[in-house]
């Protein structure tokens, strides 16, 4: 009797290894050179859009948005603005600062997100891409929009003012791309300037 109770638990504990085992290569994380497992990382907040137009050819397209690039804003700065061949791109910066008058984070720096704009013939995309907050003092900058933790640390910035900040992102993005739309609806000619 003793054999048969050694032998229903030997094969009870044989099935429950059999059942549990997965083949390694399918349930297995991916490991780097060094043998460490490999992180996935999060997606990057990307917002973009492609917008068609009546038949304008890609150049006039795109002398619509170096228009729009030269042409400064009140509500933020570009800078750094680049083209090439059929894209153009800069990065707008907004100003940004606490509303309160004794403010529990001085957060004041600015909010920046990098601008392309690819053309192609009647119609356009543009991508807003590494949204970030940068502080100027830089102990309580937040990093990229996509931190859960600012990069200062939970303790140098709140999770309200935290989530405020990245709202403010998204909102000073859609400002950018309201801008974009109507500096697109212009001809090229049309492009306010300081001729003469």
């Amino acid at each position: 009797m003793k054999l048969y109770h050694y032998a229903c638990i030997a094969l009870f504990v044989f099935t429950s290894f059999a059942g549990f085992a997965q083949d390694e290569e399918t349930t297995a994380p991916s490991k780097t050179s060094e043998g460490m497992p490999k992180l996935k990382k999060k997606e990057d907040t990307k917002l973009t859009e492609v917008i068609t137009t009546d038949s304008l050819p890609a150049s006039e397209l795109l002398k619509r948005v170096v228009n729009f690039v030269k042409v400064e804003s009140t509500k933020y700065s570009k800078t750094n603005g680049v083209t090439t061949g059929s894209k153009a791109e800069f990065v707008a910066n907004f100003p940004v600062k606490p509303k309160d008058l004794n403010p529990q984070t001085d957060y004041t720096g600015k909010l920046s997100m990098k601008v392309s704009v690819e053309c192609k013939d009647s119609k356009y995309r543009y991508t807003i891409t590494q949204l970030k907050h940068v502080s100027l003092s830089g102990k309580t900058s937040g990093g990229s929009i996509d931190n859960v933790v600012p990069d200062c640390g939970s303790m140098g910035m709140s999770d309200l003012t935290w989530k405020k900040l990245k709202g403010e992102m998204l909102k000073n993005a859609n400002v950018v791309i309201a801008d974009l739309k109507e500096a697109m609806q212009k001809t090229s000619d049309q492009a306010s300037g300081d001729e003469w």
